[in-house]
């Protein structure tokens, strides 16, 4: 867990923001526990990959992702957006993709 939170000082401002749909959080405690809900809900197999780098310019970047089963088809997947202001993520914004038909 100390590890987590190391990444999440090394790579957000203190004062970031997080909106997902339907939920937002503020600052590193906020990214940890946000973090956190979505990892212990999930099976233990379940991982997050990325579809290619992430991308950015003029301060803006977004990452495409997803998340399921290490061995299987992701359960989800989406985008995530961000503002990155002096080296640190101080906004992001989760994009989840619909469900497929």
């Amino acid at each position: 867990m100390e590890r987590r939170r190391a990444a999440i000082r090394e790579l957000y401002a203190e004062t970031v923001s997080v909106f997902e749909p339907g939920a937002e959080a503020t600052g590193h405690d906020g990214v940890y526990h946000t973090v956190d809900a979505i990892l212990s809900n999930a099976p233990p197999s379940f991982v997050f990959g990325t579809f290619g780098p992430a991308v950015g310019h003029h301060g803006i970047g977004r990452m495409r992702w997803h998340f399921g089963p290490s061995d299987g088809q992701p359960v989800v997947t989406g985008l995530d957006v961000v503002e990155i202001v002096n080296g640190k993520i101080t906004k992001l914004y989760v994009f989840l993709d619909p469900p497929a038909a």
